[in-house]
């Protein structure tokens, strides 16, 4: 019998489709969230038990999951969600996935790595796009060039897909929190308000610009290397609003004003839209002699496709027996050909 698995938030835009790969790769989810008409409809048609329950009440969390082996939590901002899911793994011996890229959630999980190992309980925020396909990435260059002390990621996605609802809205939330990047070991406030590089994804030199990613806090625990970037590719106008957004950044401190930018966020893409876009991801690092390794992936649409693929990657690996306790970061879980296990994924080294 295939131990229990839980999917919470399922009834959103990425755990809907989480639990829909689920099913079809033949896995039997527990789906589990707060609103209960949307979640019965949906256990109904693919024949799944369900839970109902918020995150309000420890207590009823700690209940919610005393059969389940490991929770893949789906429902962000993950700031105001993982602290009662991680209490109720670590009550219950439950191993913890989530899709977060919020630097403020991977340090809170990572301060109780030491507990998790007590408790044979493995922590592993950030199993989506955030920071599978860039974590295995910065491992493998970490590997070809062991002296690395820089490394720059950067990502391109290519095609109409936008980022899913429940991304922008925590986007939104970590205004507050501000440009950070990873220096001599420590995550720093950058000097400089913006920083562009040209970057070859694949198809010839894009102006990329510097931005907040998970990596500069995951990537220093999968290699050690301690001066980290992230870089992506926005038009214009996006980076002009988010020059505007840094000059707002003390006025994003008031929750009204947070509230009302949320209205604004737009609907996930279509399948259409998925389908016609693709996304690139490229890596480089450098030692204090100069040299270098360059690394590429070329992958699916990465909001929803490439995320729902490498969770259940990733929950498959602890289903089959795999799960490092304590803190983990997927590179430091499962290596870094894991990325390679999620289907149309490519990675080319280019030098």
């Amino acid at each position: 019998m295939t131990p229990a698995f839980m999917i919470y938030g399922a009834n959103g835009y990425v755990g809907e489709a989480a639990v829909r790969l689920a099913v079809a790769s033949g896995l039997q989810p527990i789906i589990a969230g707060r609103n209960e008409i949307s979640l019965k409809k949906l256990a109904n048609e693919l024949g799944l038990k369900f839970r109902v329950f918020d995150l309000n009440d420890q207590n009823t969390v700690n209940d919610a999951l005393k059969d389940v082996k490991v929770i893949l939590h789906c429902a962000g901002p993950y700031i105001h969600t993982y602290q009662p899911m991680v209490e109720a793994c670590l009550k219950n011996g439950t191993h913890y996935l989530d899709l977060t890229g919020e630097i403020p959630v991977y340090s809170a999980i990572a301060a109780r790595g030491a507990e998790a190992r007590a408790r044979g309980v493995m922590l592993l925020p950030g199993v989506g796009f955030d920071v599978v396909p860039t974590d295995c990435l910065a491992l493998h260059l970490k590997q070809r060039l062991p002296t690395a002390t820089h490394l720059t990621l950067a990502f391109q996605s290519e095609g109409p897909a936008g980022l899913p609802p429940g991304t922008q809205k925590t986007a939104i939330e970590l205004l507050t929190f501000g440009d950070r990047v990873r220096k001599a070991g420590r995550l720093q406030v950058p000097e400089e308000s913006e920083k562009l590089r040209l970057i070859d994804f694949g198809n010839g030199p894009l102006q990329a610009v510097r931005l907040t990613w998970g990596d500069v806090y995951t990537a220093y625990h999968s290699t050690g290397i301690p001066n980290i970037e992230d870089y992506t590719v926005l038009p214009e106008s996006t980076r002009k609003q988010m020059a505007l957004m840094r000059s707002m950044a003390p006025l994003l401190k008031l929750p009204g004003l947070r509230i009302l930018l949320k209205r604004g966020v737009r609907p996930g893409a279509t399948d259409s839209q998925r389908t016609r876009t693709s996304v690139h991801v490229w890596g480089e690092v450098m030692d204090e002699q100069g040299r270098k390794a360059t690394a590429r992936l070329h992958g699916p649409e990465a909001g929803l496709v490439w995320t729902t693929r490498a969770a259940l990657a990733a929950v498959n690996k602890v289903l089959s027996g795999s799960a490092p306790t304590g803190y983990q970061t997927p590179a430091s879980a499962y290596g870094p050909d894991f990325v390679l296990e999620c289907e149309g994924i490519i990675r080319e080294d280019v030098d």
